[in-house]
């Protein structure tokens, strides 16, 4: 039993890293610059308020600076499941390599052996189960809760890497800065958001250093059956590559739009961080691993 639970550990955060993207659309991204009617008087806008646009600007800079600048990050972590009375704690690996893969490994507890592993790429998502010698794996168009939204690999990579970014852009742009409401009115805790259609999303972050505390995205309107909101969590920072870096992330997901509202919490602390390159980028398996489809993972995680 508590191998199938490792196995599907690794099922709840690929859920969980896309479940609220099966609700994005693919509405295009509007900035918060307003623009006019023809016809319409423009109004100049006053020295003030020139002047909180640029202060708002240049902190959306600082946070958008605070991207650690390496090509890879590699840690032995330590994994914690929570989902209804389940509550496990495992070891494994962290290995993420920019804009090319991210990478976890889990291991069964004493033995040494990895239970499961879960692969994202810009190609293919893929989740192997080494105790059944099974896997799932398909591009981004061909799994369901990834194919009509703006959630790919690109903004999976910025949530591991703690970084801002627009669903569907590989790339924060200093135009794209524009796009985020910056609110300031807290000025030891300001925010920055961004909404998409249904989708909102929230950075809170901290004043003096920029860094990224945690990002709310949710999704849900009064036409919806309940609300889904994932949260991911940021603390113990240390310093990588002279960048402030998280090496504890959280991620919670919880959700009224079922059947059964769901809470899941998952917890990733990493121990002995790297710049390691000396590792395979790519999972290949032998002829003994069956494919299994997306439902049949998705069956698993309802029976939680």
């Amino acid at each position: 039993m508590r191998n199938n639970t490792l196995t599907i550990a690794a099922s709840l955060l690929l859920a969980m890293a896309t479940g609220l993207a099966s609700c994005a659309s693919k509405k295009a991204v509007t900035d918060n610059i307003a623009v006019a009617t023809p016809g319409a008087a423009v109004s100049t806008p006053s020295p003030a308020e020139v002047n909180a646009k640029e202060r708002a600007l240049s902190f959306a800079r600082k946070v958008a600076a605070n991207a650690v600048d390496c090509q890879n990050i590699t840690s032995k972590i330590e994994f914690n499941l929570k989902s209804g009375t389940k509550d496990i704690t495992v070891s494994g690996k962290l290995m993420m390599r920019r804009d090319d893969v991210i990478r976890i490994q889990l291991q069964v507890p004493l033995l040494g052996m990895e239970a499961g592993r879960l692969e994202f790429t810009k190609d293919y998502v893929m989740i192997v189960d080494r105790i059944h010698s099974e896997y799932v794996k398909g591009d981004y168009n061909q799994v369901s809760f990834l194919k009509n939204n703006g959630l790919n690999f690109n903004s999976l990579q910025a949530l591991f890497w703690n970084q801002l970014f627009v669903p569907g852009e590989q790339n924060v742009t200093e135009a794209m800065l524009n796009h985020f409401t910056v609110n300031m009115d807290k000025a030891d805790k300001p925010t920055l958001a961004l909404n998409r259609d249904n989708m909102s999303y929230l950075w809170n972050t901290d004043n003096q250093t920029g860094r990224i505390n945690s990002v709310e995205a949710e999704y849900g309107t009064k036409k919806t059956k309940g609300n889904t909101k994932l949260t991911c969590t940021y603390d113990d920072f240390k310093t990588l590559n002279g960048k402030p870096f998280p090496h504890s992330i959280v991620l919670n997901m919880n959700t009224s739009a079922t059947q059964k509202a769901r809470n899941i919490t998952m917890g990733i602390l990493m121990k002995k961080v790297s710049n390691d390159d000396d590792w395979e980028t790519r999972t290949t398996l032998t002829k003994k691993y069956k494919q299994v489809s997306v439902d049949d993972v998705m069956k698993k995680l309802m029976n939680l």
